[in-house]
C-alpha cells in the first residue's frame, strides 16, 4: 500500500480526532484556535469514555457509539450554559440554527482570532505536517510496514480484540492477556473506528500507523498551538511558531512511535499541553473573560505578543472555565496514566501561582473575598497531597514503581542532555535549546508566564532522575523508564522555544526600528520605509531556524523511525513469515484459535489475517489451560487434560516457528510443547515454508480414543 492510497485514511483519522471534540467544543462556548486545539482532548475524552459507558450499557462498539456521545453532550453542554446563564433551554429549530451559526463561524472565520492570527496557526500547523510527513514517510516507507517493537504485538492484538468483541473499554481491553482491572484503551478505540474502512490485508497495522501519524502531526502541535494561545494571547507570530517548532524534538513525539512502541503513551503526552492550558485558565486569578484572554501580559511585551482588548474565545463564568480541566483529566487517564501523572506535576505551578495571585487580591480587598480566598488554600494543598500520596506512596502502584532500568548516563550527562534536547545519544538540537533559554528568560518577566520555568525545570528534573539512577519514587509512576519521562520535557519546552523565537523576532524589529530612526536623521529619505511587522520576521525566523536545523533535525527523526520500521536491530516478524501469516490465515477457519508462540512473531497472526491467537503478547497472565497448552501440546495424543484444555480455550491449530525476538531470551523457552510436532502423534501439518508450519490438531477429534 502507498502513501498516497492512505491519504483518505489519514483524513479519517484527522476527523475522527478533532470533529467530535469540535461540536461538543464549539456547544462549549469554545471559539478559534481554542476550540480547535482544544478538539482532540475532547475526542479522546469522548471515544475512550463512550467505550467504557458502551461497555456497561451492553452497547457493541462501533462508530456510531462515539457519534452519539458527540451529539448526546453537546446537547447537555448547551443546556447546562444556558441555565448557568439564567435562560430557559428551549429546544427546537431555532436552537439546532443558533449552534449551527456557531460552528460556521467558528469554521470560517476563527471566531475571536484576528484573521492574521488564524492565517499564522494554519500556516504553521501546514508546514508541521509537511515536515513531519516527509519524516514519517521516509522513516515508516510503506503505511502497511509493522512496528518491529516488543509491545507492538500487544496493541495489535489489542485492536483485534475489540473488533472481534465488540468491546473496546478501557475496563476490559486488559482481558487480552487476563489481566483483570483498567488498561488504557484510548488509542485501541480510536485504531478500531479506522480498520472497518481500511483495505486489506493488514488492516490493523495500517491503521496502527495511520494513528500514530494523527497524533504525532496533528493531535500534538494543535495541542501545543492552544497552550501558546492562552499564555500570550492572539499572537500571530506565536501561533505560527509553535506548531512548527512542536515537532523539532527527538524525545517527544518521535520517540514514542517507535520506543516500545508505546503507542497508548504517544497519545496521552500529545495531549498533556492542551490540558495544561485548561489548568493554567482554571487557576489564573481574577479572569472573568475566560479561556485565552488577550490583556497585555506585562511592560515590554511587544507587538507580537500581545493584542489588548482581544474578545475571548472562552465563555466566562467559574464553572466554564473548569470544563476542559475535568475533560482533560478524563482523556489523559484513558489515554495513559503516565500521561495524567505528567499533566499533574507540571500543573504543580500554575496552580500555585493562580492561588497566591488569588489570595493577594483577597487580602487586599479584605472581607469576605479575604475568607474565600485563605479557604482555598487547604483546599489546593490537601488535593496535592493526595495527588502525592497516589503517585508516589500508594500501594495501587507499587507494580509500577518496582520496574527498574539501568542507568543511562550519569547526573551530569542526564543535564546536558535535557539543555540540549539530546536524550540517549541524539544529536543536540542547538536551535532549539538556544530558543528554549530564550523563551525561558521572556517567560519569567511576565506573571502570566513566569510558571512555565519551573513548570519546565520540575519535568528536566525528573528525567535527570530517571536516566540517571536505577528506581527513584520520584519517577516510579512512569516505569523508571527515562524515555517515557523525556516524552515530557517537550510538553514545557515547546511552548517555550516558540515564545523564545518570538521574543528575539520583536528584540530584532525593535533593534531594526532603532536603527531607521538613526537613519532617517543621517537621510532623511529613510523615513518613507516601512517599519518591519513582527509577524513577517517570525515568519522569517521560523524559515532560518528550519533551514538551518536540517528541517528541524529531521534527519534523526527519519533514523528514529527507520529503525523500528526499515532496519530493526531486532525482528519481530520479518517479511517472509509476514507472508506465511497471511497464507495460513487462509487455511484456517474465521472462528478457530491458534496456539503459537509469541516470541516466534506468529502473534502477528490475529491483526494480520482475523485468525485469533492463544498467546497475544510476548508477556501475560496465561491460565492453566494456556499454560498447559504451552507446555504440553505435543502430548496431546496421550494427554486427556491436553484434550480438555484444548475444549476449553477452543484450540484447533498450531503454528510452529523458531523464537527469533530478543535472542537469546529464556522467557521464549516456555512454550516446549509447541515443538518438535512432527515427531508427535495426532497433528496434521496444513503448510510449511522453511521454518515456519501450520498444523490442524487431530489428536482430539471425535470418535479418537486419547491415550490408546
Amino acid at each position: 500500500m502507498s502513501w498516497f492510497s492512505a491519504v483518505p485514511l489519514v483524513l479519517l483519522a484527522a476527523i475522527w480526532m478533532t470533529l467530535p471534540g469540535l461540536l461538543v467544543g464549539v456547544a462549549a462556548g469554545l471559539r478559534g484556535i481554542t476550540v480547535w486545539g482544544a478538539a482532540p482532548l475532547l475526542s479522546v475524552g469522548l471515544i475512550a469514555g463512550s467505550a467504557v459507558a458502551g461497555s456497561l450499557l451492553g452497547v457493541p462498539w462501533s462508530g456510531a457509539v462515539p457519534v452519539a456521545a458527540a451529539l448526546l453532550f453537546a446537547v447537555v453542554v448547551v443546556g447546562a450554559r444556558r441555565l448557568v446563564l439564567g435562560r430557559v433551554l428551549m429546544p427546537g429549530p431555532a436552537l439546532v440554527r443558533d449552534h449551527a451559526a456557531g460552528v460556521w463561524a467558528t469554521l470560517r472565520h476563527g471566531g475571536p482570532d484576528r484573521r492574521w492570527t488564524g492565517l499564522a496557526a494554519t500556516g504553521g500547523m501546514l508546514i508541521a505536517w509537511a515536515l513531519g510527513f516527509r519524516a514519517a514517510i521516509r522513516g515508516m516507507d510503506r503505511p502497511d510496514a509493522l512496528s518491529q517493537t516488543f509491545d507492538a504485538s500487544f496493541h495489535y492484538n489489542a485492536v483485534a480484540r475489540i473488533l472481534t468483541t465488540g468491546d473496546a473499554s478501557s475496563l476490559t481491553v486488559g482481558g487480552l492477556v487476563n489481566s483483570p482491572g483498567f488498561y488504557p484503551s484510548a488509542w485501541h478505540g480510536v485504531v478500531s473506528l479506522i480498520v472497518p474502512v481500511t483495505p486489506g490485508p493488514a488492516e490493523v497495522v495500517i491503521a496502527s500507523n495511520v494513528v500514530a501519524l494523527v497524533a504525532t502531526l496533528l493531535v500534538w502541535p494543535l495541542s501545543v498551538l492552544l497552550l501558546v494561545r492562552t499564555l500570550v494571547g492572539r499572537s500571530a507570530g506565536a501561533a505560527l511558531a509553535a506548531p512548527v517548532l512542536s515537532l523539532g524534538f527527538i524525545a517527544f513525539p518521535w520517540t514514542l512511535v517507535t520506543y516500545g512502541a508505546l503507542w497508548p503513551n504517544l497519545l496521552g503526552v500529545a495531549l498533556v499541553p492542551a490540558g495544561l492550558a485548561a489548568v493554567a485558565l482554571a487557576a489564573r486569578p481574577g479572569l472573568g473573560s475566560g479561556f485565552g484572554s488577550g490583556a497585555a501580559v506585562g511592560p515590554g511585551t511587544g507587538p507580537a505578543l500581545t493584542v489588548p482588548s482581544e474578545p475571548t474565545p472562552y465563555p466566562p463564568g467559574r464553572v466554564a472555565r473548569w470544563f476542559p480541566v475535568v475533560a482533560a483529566v478524563l482523556a489523559l487517564g484513558l489515554a495513559h496514566p503516565n500521561a495524567l501523572f505528567g499533566a499533574v506535576v507540571v500543573a504543580v505551578p500554575p496552580v500555585l501561582w493562580g492561588m497566591a495571585g488569588g489570595v493577594r487580591r483577597g487580602l487586599r480587598a479584605g472581607g469576605a473575598q479575604a475568607v474565600r480566598a485563605l479557604a482555598v488554600v487547604p483546599v489546593v494543598f490537601g488535593a496535592g497531597a493526595v495527588a502525592a500520596w497516589f503517585m508516589f506512596v500508594s500501594p495501587l502502584l507499587d507494580g509500577i514503581r518496582g520496574y527498574y532500568w539501568e542507568p543511562q548516563v550519569s547526573a551530569g550527562e542526564a543535564v546536558v542532555d535535557a539543555l540540549l534536547h539530546s536524550p540517549d545519544g541524539n544529536t543536540p538540537a542547538w536551535s532549539i535549546a538556544v530558543l528554549t533559554v530564550a523563551g525561558a528568560v521572556w517567560a519569567l518577566r511576565r506573571a502570566r508566564t513566569s510558571w512555565l520555568v519551573p513548570a519546565h525545570l520540575m519535568v528536566c528534573a525528573l528525567y535527570v532522575v530517571g536516566a540517571s539512577t536505577w528506581s527513584s519514587i520520584w519517577t516510579g509512576v512512569w516505569y523508571n523508564d527515562a524515555p517515557r519521562i523525556a516524552a515530557l520535557v517537550p510538553v514545557t519546552a515547546a511552548p517555550l522555544a516558540a515564545l523564545g523565537l518570538v521574543a528575539l523576532c520583536s528584540l530584532a524589529r525593535r533593534v531594526g526600528c532603532v536603527a531607521r530612526d538613526a537613519l532617517t536623521r543621517a537621510a532623511p529619505a529613510v523615513e518613507h520605509w516601512p517599519r518591519p511587522r513582527a509577524a513577517v520576521l517570525v515568519a522569517v525566523g521560523v524559515s532560518a531556524v528550519v533551514v538551518t536545523s536540517g528541517g528541524l533535525y529531521q534527519r534523526a527523526h527519519i533514523d528514529q523511525l527507520a529503525g523500528i520500521y526499515q532496519t530493526p536491530e531486532e525482528v519481530l516478524v520479518g517479511p517472509e513469515q509476514a507472508q506465511f501469516l497471511r497464507n495460513a490465515g487462509e487455511l484456517i477457519p474465521a472462528d478457530a484459535v491458534v496456539a503459537q508462540n509469541p516470541w516466534a512473531g506468529t502473534a502477528m497472526l490475529w491483526p494480520l489475517t482475523d485468525r485469533q491467537v492463544l498467546f497475544p503478547h510476548l508477556t501475560g497472565v496465561w491460565s492453566p489451560d494456556q499454560q498447559l497448552i504451552a507446555e504440553r501440546l505435543r502430548d496431546a495424543a496421550t494427554d486427556p487434560q491436553v484434550c480438555a484444555a484444548i475444549a476449553e480455550t477452543g484450540v484447533g491449530y498450531v503454528i510452529t516457528a523458531p523464537p527469533t525476538f530478543w535472542q537469546p531470551d529464556p522467557l521464549a523457552e516456555n512454550w516446549p510443547g509447541l515443538v518438535d510436532l512432527d515427531e508427535a502423534e495426532g497433528f496434521e501439518l496444513l503448510a510449511e515454508e522453511g521454518d515456519n508450519a501450520l498444523w490442524r490438531i487431530t489428536a482430539c477429534d471425535a470418535g479418537r480414543v486419547v491415550g490408546s
